[in-house]
């Protein structure tokens, strides 16, 4: 069984990546719709940013989101991005009731989804059986759904308009019928308009009786509802039904009343509306999948823009025409107010969520819907806000936790860490916050703010102590260093995080906090602080390391490895360039291939209605051949008619002017001559010339007629012939323009195909953005360890160079150019240090080889180590400036130990170490000291010159105690039970000091002035090894003769004088106890009585002593020691002296001396 948290994790507010169904082109959008689509587009476009880390945008998205959201309920706010930025939007509990108020009011107004189908490819009802119905219930049950009588009047009215798409009327008829005893009798309204869409189908189904019975109750019930421009739409297709059915008196009655209203009501709406432009979508005809009414194939709606706003008066909503009646059912009953209910389903089997939207409670149960977000379990139901419907009820919940969240994201994002801290908290106050898994979301987004903002501090403090405090205070808002809660923390102070401050205690109080079972989410955040904590409590810097710590690692090697990390952070962040430039080149050519896409799309509407338009030139073309047929056909029967009369209009115009005359006897007529050029007369009698001329100018106008006959007749015959020639082209156009859509259809068709080839690509956008994210993580990562390496090649520097350089910064990732070329700027840095090198080395480096003696330097320390197998001592400057003075930066590069006198023993098991602090000289001649890792090096077989072939240097590491000053500390250890030799063989061990440092000429002159004139030093004389025989006489006649030559001592050293004296008798602890022994020394003049105490040891510091006679005597002098049988009577056995318990005497001498 998986681990609880495994769903804490799983659980997000962030979308990776969610695409429109294809399917939204089908929905009927309405302006509730239209809202939420709205709301989800902005809000699926600041995710998108937020993913592509662009987060400014992510950013203005979220703002506008929230500002959209309580524009609803404050109508003033503006939306402006721009005018957002700074906003800090209210999160007090008052505004949650009203935000929740408003979510019920929207969801009330909105309705089922609804989608425009082809009525060709739907079936009437559902075909499926029983047993599939059962098995597809839960999804056909979500969403939004009709619980009232809506739903089956929906149906039924649905149903009975695609009835009437096939002419089915009495079909129509039966199942509005089934609607209206659905409906019931208190909703006047809709039993208005089912009985007037009734009045209408059973007019057209041929039952004029029932149509007027119909009628007449519509009227009737539309007076009750108060409806007046129903009502007159009523009267006008009632008047229509009984004009056409012969009843005139009572359509003239109807047509009255329906004048009556007109006159007195003004059925026009007053509107709020807006600007309009064109979406086009699929061209489709048929009904709405839910029954909405019959759409008439069209592929054009009308979407508001909200660039303008006016009031306007639209034409009435009913029809008042009597000839062209309208069914007006559907649209009442969709007007009307029906009880729904909105089912969101979860992830999780059986998890289902459900809003009861009736009126009354509809606000009670977006608050109980939200109630069981905050408890619920699963995962899904926080988060379906996806489908159609549903995301409207998150309203609340995205204003008061998912944006607010977002928004934290964006600001954590851009580096805006207190932003982001105050943005996270803020949802705290929210009362429907899911305690499973969001409070877990806000304590995790939370810590890590404190978490990185204590790393920010941290890493500016550098090796500032001092400064160390900013940080200790962030990172002590998740845990204390003693593993307790901070008591005032904002991750602990809120009730809400009660169970979370339980799982953080039970980490804290494990033995192994970093193996506690709980979520690693958690885990980490809790460990890491601690770990920086105690850090912090350490003075220890961000990498973990001590402002005196010194790496074990040459600077060359460290800046070669910080160096080689440094780059490939650089090429991983150029990949990460390549893949995040590629990546926005994909989602570019994406959105290039969806514009192409729709510009086909519309390409194709386009030449459709090119076509339409193509067919209706081939109707005027044929119109207008058919004009030109029947003008031919008037001109031909004018000229006939013309012919037909022509004479007999020529006999009645000659008859006409003759009789007009006439008016006097004939002996009475006045004769006249006329001569012209078309017309002569010689005296003839006036009626005669009238007639003639009158029959010669008919005969002229009728040859005009005739001839003007015959070019209309000619015309018409042309206009035929060219008409015929359009309707020809016409015709033509209609092939090219069909052939033009298949062209545009093919066009839409390869467009589509590479839309979708580019999102089935392996390598698409989101992928080239997922590994853009994964180079970005990789380079951070080498980043880090390059910095971290950078930081020590820092400190091996200045190790070496005493330069005190402070180059390397502590964080690289943010920078001024979008935080890229943090690597760059890190390499940078790291080749300054070869920079500085060549510019500031001026000398070169001088090879030394010094080896000290401890029986000679340090003979206490030597004789301490010959006893005890332990000894300390220290090499100072003093052991080297008189050698090579001059000398500064002096610094060990290797060490050996030469052990003298040891013949029987097969190996040394023991350890030489320094304290890791040590002192350097500058050029200026200043003192410093520097703390360094202690070094141990073990004793043994090993030899640097016959071992080398086995093991190999490595030059990238440093050598044991290399880069140590040679003025430190030493310790050296030979465990008395890990080594098989006689100590006593040990005649002297040599520390051997290789190491090197720069020459300074004026440095050398300072040092010689001041070195001093005298000097002191220390002497061990042990008789077994510097005077072997007179041991000898001494065990065997009880004495022997000691002489102390100039030879023993440095040649450089005169004027020895004695300053403290120590005699040590070794051997059997009964012959050294109480032993005495008398010394005659020539520089004293006189025998010294001296007495060993119960160590075998003579000291010249005890009261009284003896010994203290040799003070400020010289050091060169003879020695004559006796031990007498009379002084020692416990070591004389059978009457003889007994000395063979004694092994060695041992002479302890510090002196002055002055330098030659």
């Amino acid at each position: 069984m998986e681990p609880v948290y495994m769903n804490e994790n799983r659980y997000s507010y962030l979308v990776g990546s969610w695409r429109k169904p294809a399917t939204s082109a089908y929905v009927v959008e309405t302006p509730e719709s239209q809202f939420e689509q709205n709301m989800q587009s902005l809000f699926l476009e600041g995710q998108a940013h937020l993913h592509h880390e662009e987060y400014t945008l992510a950013l203005n998205c979220f703002q506008e989101a929230r500002a959209l959201i309580l524009h609803t309920v404050h109508p003033a706010l503006p939306l402006d991005p721009s005018q957002l930025r700074i906003f800090e939007f209210p999160m007090d509990v008052t505004l949650v009731e009203t935000l929740v108020g408003k979510t019920a009011d929207i969801l009330l107004k909105m309705t089922p989804v609804a989608y425009e189908m082809p009525a060709s490819i739907v079936s009437d009802r559902s075909l499926l059986s029983t047993q599939t119905l059962a098995a597809i219930k839960p999804i056909a049950d979500a969403g939004m759904k009709v619980t009232s009588f809506h739903a089956t009047v929906q149906e039924k009215v649905a149903a009975a308009l695609d009835a009437t798409v096939r002419k089915d009327f009495k079909g129509a008829v039966a199942l509005y019928q089934s609607a209206l005893e659905a409906t019931p009798a208190a909703e006047a309204g809709i039993r208005g308009g089912l009985l007037h869409d009734l009045a209408v189908l059973s007019e057209k189904a041929d039952d004029r009786p029932k149509a007027q019975q119909f009628a007449r109750q519509s009227i009737e019930t539309f007076g009750r509802a108060g409806i007046p421009e129903a009502k007159a739409q009523a009267l006008a297709t009632a008047s229509g039904i009984f004009a056409r059915s012969g009843n005139t008196d009572q359509a003239g009655e109807l047509g009255k009343e329906l004048q009556k209203i007109t006159s007195t009501t003004n059925l026009n709406s007053v509107v709020t509306t807006t600007s309009f432009f064109v979406e086009d979508k699929p061209a489709l005809s048929g009904r709405v999948a839910t029954g909405v009414g019959t759409i008439a194939g069209t592929a054009t709606r009308l979407r508001p823009r909200t660039d303008t706003r006016d009031f306007v008066v639209t034409p009435q909503a009913f029809s008042t025409s009597v000839t062209a009646p309208e069914l007006i059912g559907m649209k009442l009953v969709s007007e009307s107010v029906a009880a729904k209910a909105l089912t969101i389903n979860g992830s999780a089997a059986g998890s289902v969520a459900s809003i009861g939207l009736d009126k009354a409670n509809a606000a009670q149960n977006t608050t109980a819907f939200l109630k069981n977000l905050a408890v619920t379990k699963d995962v899904g139901l926080l988060t379906n806000w996806f489908p159609r419907n549903q995301f409207v009820a998150y309203l609340p919940h995205l204003y008061f936790y998912v944006l607010p969240m977002a928004i934290g994201d964006c600001h954590a994002g851009m580096g805006n860490l207190p932003q982001a801290s105050q943005s996270y908290a803020s949802v705290l106050p929210y009362p429907y916050i899911n305690q499973n898994y969001e409070i877990v979301k806000v304590w995790t987004r939370l810590a890590q703010t404190f978490l990185d903002r204590g790393d920010e501090a941290y890493r500016n403090a550098k090796d500032n102590p001092a400064a160390y405090g900013t940080a200790k205070a962030h990172y002590e808002n998740i845990a204390l260093a003693n593993k307790s809660l901070p008591a005032g923390s904002p991750l602990y102070a809120d009730a809400k995080f009660a169970g979370i401050k339980a799982r953080v205690t039970a980490i804290l109080n494990a033995a192994d906090p970093a193996a506690a079972n709980d979520n690693p989410a958690i885990v980490a955040i809790v460990v890491s602080a601690l770990a920086k904590l105690q850090q912090l409590q350490a003075g220890l810097n961000f990498f973990g390391f001590g402002p005196d710590y010194v790496p074990p690692f040459s600077f060359e090697y460290l800046q070669n490895t910080a160096r080689y990390f440094a780059q490939h952070a650089s090429e991983t962040e150029q990949r990460y360039i390549q893949y995040k430039s590629q990546a926005e080149n994909e989602e570019f050519r994406r959105d290039q291939m969806a514009q192409q896409a729709e510009v086909a799309r519309q390409s194709v509407i386009l030449e459709q209605r090119g076509v339409a338009e193509a067919q209706r030139g081939v109707d005027v073309a044929n119109a207008g051949l058919n004009y030109a047929d029947v003008q031919l056909d008037g001109a031909v029967e004018s000229k006939n008619d013309f012919e037909n009369v022509r004479w007999e209009l020529l006999e009645i115009a000659e008859a006409e002017a003759w009789a007009n005359a006439s008016s006097v006897d004939r002996d009475d007529q006045v004769k006249l001559t006329w001569t012209g050029n078309y017309y002569n007369s010689d005296h003839k009698r006036r009626n005669v010339m009238i007639k003639e001329l009158a029959y010669q100018r008919t005969r002229i106008s009728h040859e005009l007629e005739e001839g003007k006959l015959e070019r209309a007749i000619e015309s018409a015959q042309a206009y035929k012939a060219m008409a015929e020639a359009q309707v020809a082209q016409a015709a033509a156009r209609v092939a090219v323009a069909e052939q033009r859509v298949k062209i545009a259809q093919l066009q839409q068709k390869h467009a589509e195909e590479n839309r979708d080839f580019l999102d089935m690509r392996e390598f698409g956008a989101q992928l080239w953005y997922e590994l853009a994210q994964q180079a970005k993580r990789i380079k951070q990562r080498y980043l880090d360890m390059a910095t971290e390496i950078a930081f020590l090649m820092e400190r091996a520097y200045n190790a070496e160079t005493e330069r005190g350089l402070s180059v390397i910064r502590y964080d690289y990732q943010s920078t001024a150019s979008g935080n890229l070329m943090g690597a760059d700027l890190l390499m940078a840095d790291i080749d300054s240090f070869t920079f500085d090198h060549v510019t500031t080395t001026k000398t070169k480096k001088l090879p030394v080889k010094r080896s000290i003696s401890l029986a000679d330097s340090y003979a206490m320390s030597f004789q301490a180590l010959k006893t005890n197998g332990h000894c300390l001592f220290e090499t100072s400057f003093a052991d080297f400036d008189r050698q090579h003075p001059g000398l500064y930066l002096a610094k060990i590069r290797n060490v050996e130990l030469v052990f003298v006198g040891i013949a029987g023993a097969t190996s040394i098991a023991g350890t030489l170490r320094n304290i890791g602090v040590s002192r350097f000289r500058r050029s200026d001649g200043t003192i410093v000291s520097r703390m360094y890792p202690a070094d141990v090096m073990s004793l043994s077989q090993y030899e640097i010159r016959q071992d080398a072939l086995a093991f190999r240097f490595n030059p990238n590491d440093l050598r044991l105690f290399e880069n140590n000053g040679i003025d430190t500390l030493w310790q050296l250890d030979l465990p008395l039970d890990a080594n098989d030799f006689d100590f006593n063989e040990i005649l002297d061990v040599h520390l051997v000091l290789y190491y090197d440092g720069f020459f300074d000429p004026e440095l050398e002159a300072n040092i010689r002035e001041a070195l001093p004139a005298t000097g002191s030093a220390s002497r061990v004389f042990s008789m077994r090894l510097s005077f072997p025989d007179e041991l000898f006489y001494l065990k065997n006649q009880g004495q022997a003769e000691l002489l102390f030559e100039p030879i023993m001592f440095p040649r450089n050293q005169t004027e020895l004088v004695r300053t403290t004296n120590t005699i040590k008798v070794t051997g059997d602890a009964q012959a050294i106890a109480g032993l005495t022994i008398r010394l005659t020394s020539d520089a004293v003049g006189g025998e010294l009585v001296l007495e060993t105490n119960a160590d075998g040891e003579i000291l010249d510091t005890a009261a009284g002593s003896p010994l203290a006679t040799l003070k400020d005597k010289p050091m060169l002098d003879r020695w004559s020691v006796q031990i007498r049988a009379e002084d020692n009577p416990q070591l004389v056995a059978d009457g003889t002296l007994d000395l063979g318990g004694i092994e060695d005497v041992l002479v302890f001498s510090e002196y002055a001396f002055g330098y030659r």
